[in-house]
C-alpha cells in the first residue's frame, strides 16, 4: 500500500498522473451504489405494484375507474378487453380505494422528515455506515410487511412509513460519499451511474411483482417483499465488506489510484474522518447558488413524481391502455430515462475534460436541455388523438429519457458547490422536493376528476410551466465553483474566499485551508502543490 504521508520533496519532483477508471476501486464503489439504489426503489415501490394483488378487486378498479363521460373522449381500450377477468389475480385484503391510497402514501410521509438528518448523519459518520444500515433497516421492514398487511392495516401503514423514514437517509448519503471518492472530471459519470440505478429498480420490479404474484410462493404477493427483502439484505453485507467511507480507508485501492483521487480533491475537500467540521446553516439558508439548486431539484423532481405516479393513469384514462399493455410501456420511458443518464454523463465529463465548456454552462446546459425538452415533448403528447397512441409513447420516452440530463446538472452541481457539505445541503433540497411529491398527486386527482385529455392537457401545461420556471432559475442563480462557507476548514480557522473558480475547468486549486495538517494532510497538499505547477506550466 501506499503512504500517504510521503515526503514532500518527492512529491514535488513527480507528476500526479488520472488513473484508469475502468477496473478502478471508485468505479466499483459506484457499481455497488448502483445496485443499491435499484434495490432502494425497488423496496419503495413494491407496494405499489403488489397491492393489485394484494387486494380483493378494487386496487385495479383504483387505476381503471373512468366515468361514462371520460369514455366517451377517450380512445378505445387497446390490448387485452378489460373485461376479460379469466386471469385476474384477486387478493384476501378488503381495503377500500381510500385505505389503498393512505398505505401508497405513508411512504412519502415518512420520506419527508429524514432528508436533512440524513446530511447530518453522513457527516458526521460518514456515507458508508448511514446507506448501508438505512438498506438493511428497509430490507427488514420490507421482510415484515407480509405479516404486517394480514394482521391489520395500520400496522402496515406504519411500515410503510418507517420505510420511508429510513430511507430519507440514503441519497443526501450518497452525496457525501462521492464527495470523496469522485474526482472533479468523473462526477457526472460516477454520480449519474450509481443514481441511474433508481430507475432500474423501478424497471424491474414491474415484470417481477408480476411474476411471483402469479407464481411466486407464499400465497403470491407475500413473495414479493420476501424476495426484495432477502436481496437488500444481501447486498448490505457487500456493501459494508468492500465500501469505504473514502479511499484513504480502503485497504485494496490501488495506490496510485488513491493518489490521484486525494490529490484531485485536496484543494476542495478534506476527509470529514481526519477533522470534523461544523455545518454553516446560516449561510447555506442564505445562499442563492444553493437555492438555484433547490428550484432546479424542486422542477426536475415534480416533473419524475408525476410521471411516476400518473403515467399508468394517463395512458389508461387518454389512451385506452389495458393494465396488461401498461406494465411494458410504462417501463420504456425509464429504461430511455436510464441510457441518458449514463451516456449524459459520459459526455459531460468528456466535455469538462476537454476543456470545451467551464463546469457551471455544462450544469446549465443540461438542466435546459432536459426540463425544456420534457416541457415540450410531454405537453406535445396530451394533444395527440387516437390512433396516435405509439406517437404518444415516443413522445413520452423522449420526455422522460432526455430529462435524464439532469443528472449532469442539478445533480452533481450539489458537488461543485459544496463537496464538504453536500450531505447536509441536499437533505434540505430533498425535503423540499418531497413536498412536490406529496402534492403533485393531489393535484392530479383534483384536475382530472373525469380523465379526459382536455384535463390532462392541464395537468401538462402546470408541470411545464414548473419545469421551465425551474430551468430558468437555475440557469440564471446557479455556480460552478466552490462556495466560501463550503471550504473545509476546521474550526475557528478564518473563512477564505476561492481563489480560482472552478469554472476554468482545470484542477487548479480553489483555496488552501489553514490549519495544523497531519501527515497525511501535508501530502496531499504536496500533491496539490505539484498540481499548480503542472497547472502553471499548462
Amino acid at each position: 500500500m501506499g503512504s500517504t504521508g510521503t515526503d514532500a520533496s518527492s512529491l514535488e519532483h513527480s507528476e500526479i498522473k488520472p488513473f484508469r477508471l475502468l477496473g478502478s476501486t471508485r468505479l466499483g464503489v459506484s457499481l455497488t451504489g448502483f445496485f443499491g439504489c435499484a434495490l432502494v426503489y425497488a423496496l419503495r415501490s413494491n407496494a405499489s405494484f403488489a397491492i393489485v394483488c394484494m387486494v380483493n378487486g378494487t386496487a385495479i378498479e383504483l387505476l381503471t375507474e373512468t366515468t361514462n363521460e371520460t369514455k366517451g373522449t377517450s380512445c378505445t381500450i387497446l390490448g387485452t378487453p378489460s373485461n376479460d377477468t379469466k386471469d385476474a389475480i384477486e387478493g384476501e385484503l378488503m381495503w377500500s380505494k381510500q385505505m389503498q391510497g393512505s398505505v401508497l402514501s405513508a411512504f412519502f410521509w415518512g420520506y419527508l422528515f429524514t432528508q436533512v438528518l440524513g446530511g447530518y448523519l453522513s457527516a458526521l459518520v460518514g456515507g458508508k455506515i448511514v446507506i448501508g444500515t438505512a438498506v438493511l433497516a428497509s430490507a427488514v421492514l420490507t421482510l415484515m410487511s407480509p405479516v404486517a398487511a394480514t394482521t391489520h392495516v395500520y400496522i402496515f401503514i406504519a411500515i410503510r412509513a418507517a420505510l420511508g423514514v429510513v430511507q430519507g437517509t440514503v441519497f443526501p448519503a450518497y452525496h457525501t460519499l462521492f464527495s470523496l471518492w469522485a474526482p472533479p472530471m468523473e462526477r457526472s459519470f460516477l454520480v449519474g451511474l450509481t443514481l441511474a440505478g433508481a430507475q432500474i429498480g423501478n424497471v424491474l420490479v414491474m415484470p417481477l411483482s408480476g411474476l411471483l404474484c402469479r407464481y411466486g410462493f407464499g400465497g403470491g404477493w407475500p413473495s414479493i417483499y420476501y424476495v426484495l427483502g432477502i436481496a437488500g439484505v444481501v447486498w448490505s453485507v457487500v456493501w459494508f465488506y468492500y465500501v469505504t467511507d473514502s479511499p484513504t480507508k480502503n485497504r485494496r485501492i490501488d495506490p496510485d489510484e488513491r493518489t490521484y483521487i486525494e490529490a484531485s480533491l485536496a484543494d476542495v475537500i478534506v476527509d470529514p474522518s481526519k477533522k470534523k467540521r461544523r455545518i454553516p446553516w446560516r449561510p447555506i439558508l442564505t445562499s442563492l447558488p444553493v437555492w438555484a439548486v433547490y428550484c432546479g431539484q424542486f422542477a426536475g423532481d415534480w416533473g419524475a413524481y408525476m410521471m411516476m405516479t400518473t403515467l399508468p393513469l394517463f395512458m389508461n384514462d387518454v389512451l385506452g391502455f389495458d393494465l396488461t399493455s401498461l406494465g411494458f410501456l410504462s417501463a420504456i420511458p425509464y429504461i430511455a430515462y436510464f441510457v441518458v443518464i449514463i451516456v449524459g454523463g459520459m459526455v459531460a465529463d468528456k466535455v469538462l475534460d476537454a476543456h470545451l465548456l467551464s463546469t457551471i454552462a455544462v450544469r446549465r446546459l443540461a438542466m435546459l436541455i432536459a426540463l425544456v425538452s420534457q416541457t415540450v415533448f410531454l405537453i406535445a403528447s396530451g394533444y395527440c388523438g387516437c390512433g396516435q397512441e405509439m406517437l404518444v409513447v415516443v413522445f413520452l420516452t423522449l420526455s422522460i429519457g432526455l430529462s435524464g440530463l439532469q443528472f449532469s446538472g442539478y445533480v452533481v452541481n450539489y458537488l461543485d458547490i459544496a463537496p464538504t457539505f453536500a450531505g447536509p445541503v441536499i437533505g434540505i433540497g430533498n425535503t423540499l422536493s418531497c413536498i412536490g411529491g406529496i402534492l403533485c398527486p393531489l393535484m392530479v386527482g383534483a384536475f382530472t376528476p373525469t380523465g379526459s385529455k382536455e384535463e390532462w392537457q392541464l395537468v401538462f401545461w402546470v408541470t411545464g410551466v414548473i419545469l421551465v420556471a425551474g430551468a430558468l432559475l437555475f440557469t440564471f442563480f446557479a455556480k460552478g465553483e466552490v462556495q466560501p462557507w463550503a471550504l473545509a476548514e476546521p474550526d475557528g480557522a478564518e473563512e477564505q474566499k476561492p481563489t480560482q473558480s472552478t469554472e476554468n475547468i482545470s484542477q487548479k486549486p480553489i483555496a488552501e485551508a489553514s490549519y495544523s495538517a497531519t501527515p497525511s494532510e501535508q501530502a496531499s497538499s504536496s500533491r496539490a502543490a505539484v498540481e499548480r505547477m503542472k497547472a502553471s506550466r499548462g
